[in-house]
């Protein structure tokens, strides 16, 4: 996924999917073109920051 598209999924408030599992994003770094995301429906969930090419 680009992150322009990520971006823009974030600020709408959207969820993407990773390994399967869908995710919500936590926040975005724009200098590294990455994202913390977490699992939806989890109590705690790990958070795990991605580059932008590896979601869905």
């Amino acid at each position: 996924m680009k992150f322009e598209r990520l971006k823009a999924l974030y600020e709408a408030g959207a969820n993407v999917h990773y390994k399967g599992k869908l995710c919500e994003v936590i926040s975005i770094n724009a200098l590294k073109q990455t994202a913390q995301v977490a699992e939806v429906d989890q109590m705690f969930p790990p958070v795990v920051e991605m580059k932008a090419s590896d979601l869905n």
